[in-house]
């Protein structure tokens, strides 16, 4: 069953609480519960820059350029998109919702990213808008496809690499046959590069045969990778399929795959099998799902949130999404995080830490340093902090 804007946008503010991970660590300030898996060297997570902008209200971080000299903010509260130099300078601001001569009309956006030098690409429900760096419409682009996604702000589903646009996504005509399969996750090519001008499929494929998804294929909550560029190979990790996979870019050609090994705090979902209802939703909660992936020079880190007990999902009134009952159990668990260190494929640690961390195109930064609450005391700017493995 494919759910309303209006239901998608409920269930994102439902799900924020644990969609948004952060983490930070340092070598002399730790409080860490940590599990190793080897007996090698592990790296610590480095403060190596920070980015403060003179600004009341919190903002999210959408997307930073090629060189890191810009950073495209969002401020929900506000509904402005800021445009930020590496000083925290803002170069330009804007609400583009509305009826303005510059506005995309829809009230929320699934993924906004730097195109190139000097332009802004935004994915909405209607189109896809080409903004220069003022926040100037140039031209709106139609598209025919649906992304296969339930996030907005920052949906997986969409993402710019260079020329080539990546979505992951249905074709228009047929989204309504592919909805009604029963083994959804594995009956359509929902990996997709397409020429970013002509929106032109360059080339698809399907879900691995590897996959967890492709084992027990079905209809899931969080169906869209994270996916990012490393040169000419695409890295590609289904949220509940604990398996990376490495891709050719942009012939998508599988190079490679291997199993992340996650700990025991790592359930995998079960999936839905024809109508879906809100049956999906208490299968994610019992289950574990990865967030983000990064790598920082030469090492892999991801991050995941664990599984609520299937006792305590079960207990539950299994006929809503929400309400008080449900946030209790996100509340619960959903905010205890884990996360692994890779060199190559070789497992160095997993564990906790008690501070958090997000990654938006690589780029691994948190809104807080250890042991600070970032909603403690009122601030009259705002801060973003960046790290890399060493």
């Amino acid at each position: 069953m494919f759910i309303s804007l209006d239901q998608i946008i409920l269930l994102m503010k439902t799900f924020f609480t644990y969609s948004i991970i952060f983490l930070v660590i340092c070598s002399c300030e730790q409080d860490v519960k940590e599990n190793t898996t080897s007996q090698k060297a592990i790296p610590e997570l480095l403060l190596v820059d920070s980015l403060i902008v003179d600004r009341l209200t919190e903002f999210t971080l959408v997307d930073a350029n090629e060189n890191r000299s810009t950073y495209l903010l969002y401020d929900w509260k506000t509904s402005e998109f800021i445009n930020v130099s590496r000083s925290g300078e803002i170069l330009a601001i804007a609400n583009l919702t509305g009826d303005g001569k510059n506005s995309y009309k829809d009230g929320i956006f699934y993924g906004a990213k730097y195109w190139g030098e000097d332009w802004i690409l935004i994915q909405t429900y209607s189109g896809l808008y080409r903004y220069d760096l003022n926040f100037q419409l140039i031209e709106k682009l139609n598209y025919s496809y649906q992304l296969v996604t339930r996030r907005v702000g920052g949906s997986r589903a969409f993402d710019l690499f260079g020329k080539y646009l990546y979505t992951f996504s249905i074709e228009e005509g047929e989204a309504a046959e592919v909805y009604k399969n029963e083994e959804f996750s594995i009956s359509y090519p929902f990996l997709t590069i397409r020429d970013a001008e002509s929106l032109k499929i360059l080339k698809s494929e399907f879900i691995p045969k590897t996959s967890v998804l492709a084992e027990m294929p079905g209809k899931y909550i969080s169906l869209d990778p994270i996916v990012q560029l490393k040169k000419d190979r695409l890295f590609v990790l289904f949220p509940n399929s604990p398996e990376m996979y490495e891709y050719d870019f942009p012939s998508l050609n599988l190079r490679n795959s291997w199993d992340l090994n996650p700990g025991k705090s790592f359930k995998l979902a079960r999936p839905v099998v024809g109508e879906e209802g809100v049956k999906g939703f208490y299968n994610s909660l019992a289950a574990g799902e990865y967030q983000y992936f990064a790598f920082s020079n030469d090492y892999l880190l991801t991050i995941y949130v664990g599984a609520a007990p299937q006792e305590e999902v079960d207990a539950l009134p299994q006929d809503v999404v929400g309400g008080q009952e449900f946030n209790d159990i996100i509340d619960k668990y959903k905010d205890h995080n884990y996360y692994q260190i890779f060199k190559e494929e070789e497992k160095l640690w997993e564990g906790t830490w008690d501070i958090n961390l997000q990654v938006v195109r690589n780029l691994i930064f948190s809104n807080a340093k250890v042991g600070e609450d970032p909603e403690a005391v009122e601030k009259d700017f705002q801060t973003l902090y960046f790290y890399e493995l060493k």
